[in-house]
């Protein structure tokens, strides 16, 4: 059975052959996803590709999926957790998901910011057509 070390956690596991990463990483106690994305993530269907990972050596991990190219580009170093599955022994690092993680805590952060001055926008046009009809509408 092939040994997975994840190299900053500092934990090894051994699965059977075919496993994925991510399902090796949740029987170590890994975890794939950085920050928010510990709960915004496609639960392992290849679709977010937030649970971005560094394999060692390539050659025991199969060719990447569709969907890994489709997220991640044609020539990416990183691959997906959820897609890759480990045909021997290897090396994984967690550091491109945890820096993927950050990236998106800001994105979020300014999604919310920009949704609220959305609303305070549409609460000033409503407020207005209020002043021009000079009577609520409902």
């Amino acid at each position: 059975m092939p040994t997975v070390l994840f190299e900053a956690e500092n934990r090894k596991v051994e699965v059977p052959e075919g496993t994925t990463l991510r399902k090796a990483a949740k029987q170590a106690g890994v975890s794939v996803y950085g920050s928010v994305n510990k709960i915004l993530n496609c639960r392992g269907f290849g679709l977010c590709g937030t649970d971005r990972v560094l394999v060692s050596p390539k050659e025991c991990a199969n060719t990447p999926s569709f969907l890994e190219r489709l997220a991640l580009g044609e020539h990416a170093k990183a691959r997906l957790a959820c897609q890759t599955k480990i045909t021997g022994d290897v090396v994984v690092s967690t550091a491109p998901a945890l820096e993927y993680g950050v990236e998106m805590l800001d994105t979020v952060k300014f999604g919310l910011l920009a949704g609220v001055f959305g609303l305070l926008t549409l609460a000033a046009g409503v407020a207005m057509v209020f002043e021009m009809v000079g009577k609520p509408l409902f």
